[in-house]
């Protein structure tokens, strides 16, 4: 039985899918709904001779925050019928969601699929084909 569902937001639309998607699930399970936004850490990067790193992607700021607290606002907003929890956490993201649906309780995780081409997914992998991987629950992938 479902009694809470994790959705796994980023701001893509096919996140927003997925939020639609689990307020829907919700609806006919009674399931309240958690919406994690997981904002990556700078990312180092080694310049080796140097003895030294350089960040390739900036630090986080109190507007990113305020960003993504809004963004889950919005979508907590048109989701009237759902119990919602917001929450946001700084990590990898795969690892983060498998680790919150753990730490939740969640019965069930929601992701939308980010639409990689076969190049990008074979490179890089994708968020929701880890957490398929690595997940101990069932997820759902909203296209």
């Amino acid at each position: 039985m479902i009694q809470h569902i994790l959705v796994a937001i980023d701001g893509s639309e096919t996140s927003r899918k997925a939020a639609r998607f689990a307020h829907d699930l919700a609806q006919q399970t009674q399931s309240r709904i958690t919406l994690l936004f997981v904002l990556e850490p700078p990312r180092m990067v080694p310049l080796g001779f140097l003895d030294s790193e350089l960040i390739s992607t900036g630090q986080r700021s109190a507007e990113d925050m305020e960003r993504v607290k809004r963004l889950l606002d919005e979508l907590a907003a048109d989701l009237p019928r759902a119990q919602v929890q917001k929450v946001v956490e700084i990590g990898r993201p795969a690892d983060t969601i498998v680790e919150q649906a753990d730490r939740l309780g969640a019965d069930h995780i929601v992701v939308g699929a980010r639409g990689l081409n076969a190049g990008g997914k074979w490179l890089l992998g994708s968020v929701s084909d880890r957490v398929i991987h690595h997940a101990s629950r069932p997820v759902t992938v909203v296209h």
